[in-house]
């Protein structure tokens, strides 16, 4: 009898411990696709919970939300993974008390759910914060190509950055919906406008210098400047 009782305990204890594992906040798609095997979760303010995949699924997901930030992010989201997988759902542990609708984007509207945020105290979001510099590069090379090449370096992840290349009061290029992520260096190029090619080959056949300034604006964030001389 006493054995039987122990081995209740002992497979009861297992059990808990499979069950606990995965966090009472995690958010699990079902094995068959494509849904959730819950139309609601609920998780703490401040926290950030994962998506599991559970082992079995017939196909890979992710957790997006359907409201979107600053620069048209998604407020929270999980990288896409495979079966037998979990990734945390990055941006949750900022969310106030609420409900916020979710989806899997691969699969959309019809794979979807309601994430709950109730209690606890979320974080503060880092606005996104990016650093840009313009490298250096002869003259003659710009007003040939007509373009301007810049560097934008993610200090945080950032997106829908607008680059403007100017003189003075006189803006000589410009790009738009530019993203980086934290971490990593985006090299681009802007297009000169009439009146930078002007001032290029000016410069170039009076052989003078050009100093330049690039600005990155980032939504919801600070600007970010750079100068150059070009010869």
């Amino acid at each position: 009898m006493k054995y039987i009782i122990g081995s209740i305990a002992v497979v009861a204890a297992l059990f808990g411990a499979t069950a606990t594992a995965q966090g009472a906040g995690d958010i699990i798609s079902d094995q068959d696709c494509c849904t959730f095997v819950e139309d609601t979760f609920t998780q703490v303010a401040g926290e950030v919970p994962n998506y599991v995949n559970p082992a079995g699924s017939d196909s890979v997901h992710n957790v997006t939300a359907t409201q979107t930030g600053a620069g048209g992010k998604p407020i929270f989201e999980s990288k896409t993974i495979s079966a037998g997988e979990s990734t945390p759902v990055d941006g949750v542990q900022y969310l106030s008390d609420g409900t916020y609708p979710f989806i899997c984007s691969i699969h959309g509207s019809s794979m979807s759910g309601d994430l709950v945020i109730s209690g606890g105290t979320p974080l503060v979001r880092p606005k996104p914060k990016v650093k840009v510099s313009v490298p250096s590069q002869k003259l003659k090379k710009v007003q040939r190509t007509g373009k301007i090449k810049v560097k934008v370096k993610g200090v945080t992840d950032a997106s829908g950055i607008k680059l403007k290349i100017s003189k003075g009061k006189k803006t000589f290029g410009s790009l738009s919906k530019i993203s980086v992520s934290a971490g990593t260096t985006k090299k681009v190029t802007v297009k000169l406008t009439g009146k930078g090619k002007k001032a290029v080959k000016k410069a170039v056949k009076k052989g003078k210098k050009l100093r330049l300034q690039a600005k990155a604006t980032v939504p919801g964030g600070k600007s970010a400047k750079a100068k150059r001389t070009l010869r």
